[in-house]
């Protein structure tokens, strides 16, 4: 099953919105995605991915906020050929259920993500790292739809900010990271800049979660040095969702990989 496993790094202040005694990151998290039509539970409304975990961190870790856990295989149910995880359909046919490109779910679910954090209080984000495991292969192209929603960040220069996204060496294994920086300044990316790979500090590196649970390798210490339009959700979303796609076209086939952007300026 194709599964993201998102993380904000950062502070939480001020006062909670909501009694955090009373509701819990997972509850938020489900019904403000049901509210924006991004995941429901009835079958007459879009779902871009299906909600699996979520824990609160702030109160017990000094760096991580928090974190969600959603599943992508909510598509339609499609027959499969060829080597794969399948089930068994009705008709005894190895079937599967079609999953979300991942690129396509990420901006709405980082806004997702910060919006039911803001309930629990002020967020103050330094960071965000996706970690997927087990995803299809790459079969189409995202660049239009990348393209098409830059007009939203055309805002006051004054509020752009710098960043670096990280990676762990497994996204484009054996590819040289000039590839992806070439592959990224290529494209139209607006009032984005993707500008060269740099060296990343060690506490911006991407934090290897449980083994166990995802199959990614080691942290990169070369990364994509960014200049953003503004430092919010959504552009952080953009960010990785370009990275990804970006790293895709590049290696088609990888399903186990973390990203990770930085504001550092």
């Amino acid at each position: 099953m194709s599964t993201l496993f998102l993380e904000a790094f950062g502070q939480l202040a001020g006062r909670a919105v909501i009694d955090p005694q009373e509701e819990d990151l997972y509850s938020v998290f489900r019904t403000r995605a049901e509210l924006m039509g991004w995941a429901t539970t009835s079958n007459d409304c879009p779902l871009l991915w299906a909600m699996e975990e979520a824990e609160l961190t702030a109160y017990n870790d000094p760096s991580c906020i928090g974190w969600v856990q959603v599943g992508l295989g909510v598509g339609p149910v499609e027959i499969i050929r060829g080597p794969s995880k399948p089930i068994l359909g009705w008709l005894g046919l190895p079937m599967r259920q079609k999953s979300t490109d991942p690129v396509i779910a990420l901006p709405a679910l980082v806004q997702c993500f910060t919006d039911a954090l803001s309930r629990f209080g002020v967020v103050e984000l330094s960071s965000l790292q996706i970690t997927a495991s087990d995803l299809d292969a790459r079969t189409g192209d995202c660049l239009g739809y990348l393209v098409s929603v830059l007009n939203w960040f055309n805002v006051n220069s004054e509020g752009r900010a710098d960043g670096i996204v990280a990676f762990e060496q497994g996204l484009i294994g054996e590819h040289e990271i000039s590839e992806l920086v070439a592959s990224l300044k290529w494209r139209n990316t607006g009032p984005f800049e993707f500008d060269r790979a740099v060296s990343v500090p060690e506490q911006h590196m991407i934090k290897l979660v449980d083994k166990r649970r995802f199959s990614v390798t080691q942290p990169s210490d070369q990364g994509v040095s960014v200049t953003m339009p503004e430092w919010t959700p959504s552009a952080a979303g953009w960010i990785l969702a370009s990275v990804i796609d970006a790293a895709r076209l590049i290696k088609p086939n990888v399903s186990d990989f973390a990203v990770r952007v930085t504001r550092v300026r």
